[in-house]
């Protein structure tokens, strides 16, 4: 058979066709495929921050500019080519890309090395003019995802800065200056609106380099500015300040938001310049800032910052507060983590037996949580060694909180000191009754059965005996939130395991000496001798018995002359009285006159529940709302 050649006309129509593929440049074909939406989210939301790729944004840009293969190869071209096309026609979008494409650049650097600072820096440098230079046109609409992972690039590119500036151990100097792609940046400081110096500033970290654990809830904030953890330690020259004598003298431990504003350009000797100010902000006072004549939310971490400071402070067990009371000599009393603002309501936490002001940390750390909350009031913790008497207990919270008096409000006239809020949860609401009832002869003759001017004492001992039993009312205490309280008693106390814990406390030698003094006092009265037990000291769980004189006395006190609420603990349900909460029952927690009862379905441990930290929330609202509207008081916040 003959091979037969193609024909001609075989022959064009494969010639045209070859030439029609040509020009269409092989695109291949056009069409769609199916994905999983977590996929296609996925990819959509894929960017430098979260991998080692560009965004879909960023390489478009590289595509329309025909750059893809320039940055694979020669990344810092591509860098100087984008620097070109803001020079010559800027736009918001080319911003953008500069910025990730920086970031990238950073990312891929040498950890710490001078090439990641200048990179980082320029970022957030592209970044902040993405969002706030308004000559870029109009304003990204805030339903744009890009605004949100731009400020998210501005944070972590200035996040990446501020973690190569203390690894170096870089310091700040009058006339700081760093370098950037665009020439140099000229630091200032700005804002510092921090209650102390920033000289005393001793380590920082920024609160993305850790992930709190043990609390439940991880209170933060998004939007500008960079979350520190800022660790203080005050200067060791000189007195400690009056103002400081409740904060710890040895470390303090603050959250606190950076924000490094841009604030414009020059030229110096024929180097751009651009000008930028160091601000540092307590977003436990503001949460917003102005920038450009517009209020923008701050990024806040306080979760991560109370997590840092609880695994560096050596805080002792609240088993060894209750045995061994001599332990916690040096440590009783107010603790405030923050330095006293006159603009906001002290609210006093005291922990109950067995325990200390770690037990308030779930609480706290969701207070924080509210920003009216947060902006409006300051925490304190009351800390005492839970197996000395609970009368002596009251006395030494009576006497902190006048102490505090005298140095934040010596003229007795500051509305916001004056409406404090006294939080107790177990043996600690029993000390917070105390506060606000009164003492005097009454509490004297039915505790001791003879009147106190018939007892020969020393002028030390009478003072002693006075500032436990005779006492006023405080009149800047303006409300009590009693938590699981056993107002009369608990029967947990009189059972073999309290009688043991009791047998087992060590109270200080220093007030079991002035103690026994005083009862060998009493033995020469024959009237005392049935009544009380003259060699033994009561300790913080014989006050909890039922049939002792300190429940029956104390439940019988007048408490109408504030508003108090209770939080009770019911092991079977919630909101429904009656039953126990292993320690306490509904019937020794019940107060016939609170102004709120609310019951959740926990054991003693009430205060840490979710339920219970809700009310707590409430009543706090409650106070500002009332406490506003009797006076007319404004609340500051910003």
């Amino acid at each position: 058979m003959k091979n037969r050649r193609p024909s001609f006309f075989f022959l064009r129509i494969c010639a045209i066709l070859i030439v029609f593929g040509l020009l269409s440049g092989c695109a291949g074909k056009v069409g769609v495929k199916p994905v999983s939406l977590d996929k296609r989210f996925e990819d959509m939301n894929r960017s430098a921050l979260n991998s080692d790729s560009l965004s879909e944004k960023t390489q478009m840009f590289l595509r329309q500019h025909d750059l893809v293969e320039t940055w694979s190869k020669r990344p810092d071209s591509v860098l100087e080519e984008g620097e070109r096309f803001l020079r010559e026609k800027p736009k918001r979008e080319t911003l953008f890309c500069m910025m990730e494409l920086c970031f990238l650049r950073a990312k891929k650097s040498a950890p710490s090395s001078m090439d990641a600072f200048k990179f980082y820096l320029s970022a957030a440098y592209y970044a902040y003019t993405y969002l706030f230079d308004d000559e870029m046109g109009s304003t990204p609409s805030a339903y744009n995802p890009h605004s949100r992972l731009v400020c998210d690039f501005y944070n972590r590119s200035l996040a990446g800065c501020l973690v190569i500036y203390r690894d170096k151990g870089m310091r700040y100097q009058k006339d700081f200056r760093a370098p950037m792609l665009r020439g140099q940046v000229a630091v200032t400081m700005g804002r510092r609106e921090t209650n102390w110096d920033p000289q005393e500033l001793k380590h920082f970290y920024i609160a993305y380099e850790f992930e709190p654990l043990g609390l439940e809830n991880h209170v933060k904030s998004y939007g500008i500015g960079v979350p520190v953890i800022a660790v203080r330690v005050p200067h060791s020259s000189g007195q400690q300040a009056a103002s400081d004598r409740f904060l710890s003298k040895l470390r303090q431990t603050y959250a606190v938001t950076a924000l490094l504003r841009f604030t414009g350009s020059a030229n110096e000797g024929g180097t751009p310049l651009i000008r930028a100010e160091f601000d540092i902000y307590d977003p436990m006072d503001r949460h917003k800032v102005d920038i450009g004549g517009r209020k923008v939310p701050l990024e806040t971490d306080f979760t991560t910052p109370l997590a840092y400071m609880i695994e560096n402070t050596s805080m002792p067990g609240g088993i060894t507060g209750l045995l061994r009371g001599e332990s916690w000599e040096d440590r009783q009393g107010l603790h405030m983590l923050q330095p006293y603002d006159p603009n906001k309501i002290p609210v006093v936490f005291v922990h109950g037996l067995m325990s200390s002001p770690e037990t308030w940390l779930s609480m706290f750390n969701s207070l924080l949580a509210d920003t009216r909350i947060r902006q409006s009031y300051q925490f304190w913790f009351f800390m005492y060694p839970t197996g000395n008497p609970i009368a002596y207990s009251a006395s030494m919270l009576r006497e902190s909180l006048k102490e505090a008096q005298e140095i934040f409000d010596p003229e007795l006239n500051n509305p916001n000191f004056n409406r404090m809020v006294l939080v107790g949860h177990s043996m600690g609401g029993l000390l917070s009754k105390m506060m606000i009832m009164k003492g005097g002869e009454e509490l004297w003759n039915e505790t001791i059965g003879v009147p106190f001017d018939e007892i020969e004492l020393t002028e030390e001992q009478r003072a002693y005996l006075k500032r436990i039993f005779f006492f006023e009312p405080l009149p800047f205490v303006s409300r009590v939130i009693f938590i699981a309280v056993p107002h009369k008693g608990s029967y947990w106390a009189d059972r073999s395991i309290g009688r043991l814990g009791a047998y087992l406390v060590k109270l200080p030698v220093t007030m079991v000496k002035k103690s026994f003094g005083i009862l060998t006092a009493l033995a020469k009265n024959e009237k005392l001798k049935t009544k009380l037990q003259l060699d033994k000291i009561a300790t913080g769980i014989d006050g909890l018995r039922p049939e002792s004189s300190f429940v029956i006395i104390t439940n019988k006190a007048d408490l109408s002359a504030i508003p108090f609420h209770s939080i009770i603990g019911n092991q079977e349900a919630a909101d429904t009285p009656g039953g126990s909460d292993g320690v306490v029952p509904y019937e020794s927690s019940h107060l016939d006159d609170a102004l709120s009862e609310k019951i959740v379905r926990s054991g003693h441990s009430a205060h840490r529940h979710p339920l219970a930290i809700l009310e707590v929330t409430r009543i706090l609202e409650q106070h500002l709302d009332e406490t506003g509207k009797q006076e007319g008081v404004v609340i500051s916040g910003r």
